[in-house]
């Protein structure tokens, strides 16, 4: 769930933005304003839980949906995270497949729920670079109970004790804006290592192994690029949407998680098995764009909008563009971070924490 924008809209000035009463309470119909998700129809209740005030469009992308809150007992601003796209929950309604539709719409909330816990994780290992997760509701989503189209007629879905717990991640509102808003075409050298050095400290923390049922499980972030990168006053970063990670329990996928073309590596698209050495693909990939002002997108090559390749081929990288803004250290140091062989690459956070210490180190030498 990527977010592309970061600018509030008024919920009155929103295209699209309605009310109206289910079971004698009021609740919103909505579309996204604007992104890649604008035109999509939400639906939520208005004072969600009877706690949480809804009040603004925040953001949109991937699958996911940000809305501003009040929090009505703190009275403090919060942000409101829900599931957004259901197509392929709908593809069951029009086959009047309920166990189809009941299956798909749980493995749909999961990713919110290893969203929660992936940063309730994080803040108990002293994480400060993440979002607080204040709260995990439920609330009825009325809009997964409206007759569907379905073959022979419509088809509604009815069961109560699942259209009454749609999830919601509540979250501290953060002030800031998205990295991407801010490289332009290219930033300085010194600056993009200080963000992302803070970016790496996230993903050391992430990156630490846990041990259950004697089985070690990890997470790999797999799907960092500048939208995902949030920046506050002096450049403070928080990393957001953690619910694309993957999990590797030993060597077997504990979920695929989300990956984003062109930031990439190779494996995340042909791979089973995932190590951290993923993420410090993606550090060299979001690097690279931040230094040259450039998007890993536009080496794709054309058949990546068709189904192909999802990371940039090694070869297909302009790497003149890079060697010229910056100095020869971090030159070589996105190189190793885009090798298309994993074992060539920081072997995790924290080593990517070490390495861009070092290079800093020598912008600041005398």
């Amino acid at each position: 769930m990527g977010f592309h924008s970061m600018v509030a809209t008024s919920p009155r000035s929103t295209a699209g933005w309605s009310e109206f009463q289910y079971r004698g309470r009021e609740f919103i119909r909505a579309t996204v304003p604007h992104g890649n998700n604008a035109g999509l129809p939400f639906t939520i209740a208005k004072r969600l839980a009877e706690r949480y005030e809804v009040r603004k469009f925040f953001a949109s992308g991937g699958c996911g949906l940000l809305l501003e809150g009040r929090d009505i007992r703190t009275e403090s601003d919060v942000l409101i995270k829900t599931t957004l796209r259901y197509d392929g929950i709908i593809e069951y309604a029009h086959s009047r497949d309920e166990e189809g539709f009941v299956k798909k719409l749980t493995d749909h909330r999961k990713q919110l729920q290893t969203e929660r816990r992936i940063m309730v994780l994080l803040k108990n290992r002293g994480c400060n670079g993440i979002p607080n997760p204040n709260d995990y509701v439920f609330d009825w989503n009325p809009r997964l109970g409206e007759p569907f189209e379905a073959n022979g007629g419509t088809w509604q879905f009815q069961d109560s004790s699942i259209l009454s717990t749609e999830p919601y991640l509540v979250m501290e509102r953060m002030e800031g804006r998205p990295l991407s808003d801010v490289i332009g075409t290219g930033m300085p050298e010194k600056r993009a290592l200080e963000i992302l050095q803070q970016v790496c400290h996230v993903l050391a923390i992430l990156h630490l192994p846990v041990q259950r049922d004697s089985r070690e499980w990890r997470l790999i972030y797999q799907d960092l690029k500048p939208d995902n990168i949030m920046l506050g006053g002096r450049d403070a970063v928080s990393l957001l949407d953690l619910g694309g990670c993957r999990l590797m329990v030993g060597s077997v996928v504990g979920n695929k998680g989300a990956f984003t073309p062109g930031y990439c590596p190779p494996e995340c698209q042909s791979s089973d098995t995932l190590k951290p050495t993923a993420d410090s693909y993606a550090i060299g990939s979001t690097l690279y764009h931040m230094l040259t002002g450039r998007s890993p997108a536009e080496f794709l090559g054309s058949n990546a909008a068709v189904g192909g390749a999802q990371s940039v081929s090694f070869r297909n990288w302009d790497w003149t563009a890079l060697e010229q803004r910056v100095r020869r250290e971090t030159y070589a140091f996105v190189r190793r971070c885009l090798a298309e062989k994993a074992v060539e690459r920081p072997t995790d956070g924290g080593a990517l924490v070490t390495e861009i210490a070092s290079l800093l180190q020598r912008i600041d030498a005398p």
